[in-house]
């Protein structure tokens, strides 16, 4: 199983060709997130600061940490380990095994239940798009407003003051930071439902499978 939800999480990743350690802690999160929820008989929980913690992890990394007062990644990631909860282990040096553990304790669980799913799963490939979009506008913008371009268009500008080379500069940060929002946000709810599919997918599998041991 662990191979097959694998390959179906890669076919499924934004703007990326590999499950790197940005998408893979999001989207063990979501695995994560869905344990919790079963363990809790089916009851959301909600914990503000357990929901942020991922967010904060994911705008230490370096692409994202000069926009977000410069976090530690370590130390964000240590905070949101010490939140995981008993019988939930996150290797960030083997995500991809931590996903598949995470994934497999899941379907196992989900399939102990012997009750199908009811989600119809929204067509999740072809609604891609919807959640690349920010995503895209974000590593366009952190590619192209460089330090050096900003210092060249305002050096275009001409008699420019200080204080007024400042807000330009501040402009740009602040339109980098909030396109970061809104693409950690639209991963964030992508893989959150991705993984929901993926998993009451196997989930169905495993108990049709046991259902025609059954029979034979």
């Amino acid at each position: 199983m662990q191979t097959g939800f694998i390959e179906d999480l890669v076919k499924r990743l934004l703007y990326s060709e590999k499950i790197d350690l940005e998408e893979g802690l999001i989207i063990f999160d979501c695995l994560k997130k869905k344990y919790s929820k079963y363990l809790s008989d089916g009851k959301e929980r909600t914990n503000d600061e357990q929901d942020e913690s991922i967010e904060k992890v994911i705008k230490s990394l370096p692409k994202y940490t000069k926009y977000f007062d410069n976090n530690d990644f370590s130390k964000s990631l240590e905070e949101y380990k010490s939140h995981l909860g008993e019988g939930v282990e996150l290797d960030e040096n083997d995500i991809i095994s931590s996903i598949s553990d995470m994934a497999d304790k899941l379907v196992l669980m989900q399939a102990e239940l012997g009750k199908f799913s009811r989600n119809s799963g929204v067509n999740i490939i072809n609604d891609k798009t919807n959640y690349t979009n920010n995503i895209k506008d974000f590593e366009f913008a952190r590619e192209k407003f460089t330090p050096d371009f900003i210092k060249q268009t305002i050096m275009a500008m001409g008699n420019v003051t200080p204080e007024m080379a400042n807000q330009y500069k501040q402009k740009y940060e602040y339109l980098c930071k909030n396109l970061a929002e809104s693409a950690i946000k639209d991963k964030v709810d992508y893989y959150g439902r991705t993984v929901d599919y993926l998993v009451d997918f196997y989930a169905d599998n495993e108990i049709a499978r046991r259902e025609e041991q059954q029979l034979a």
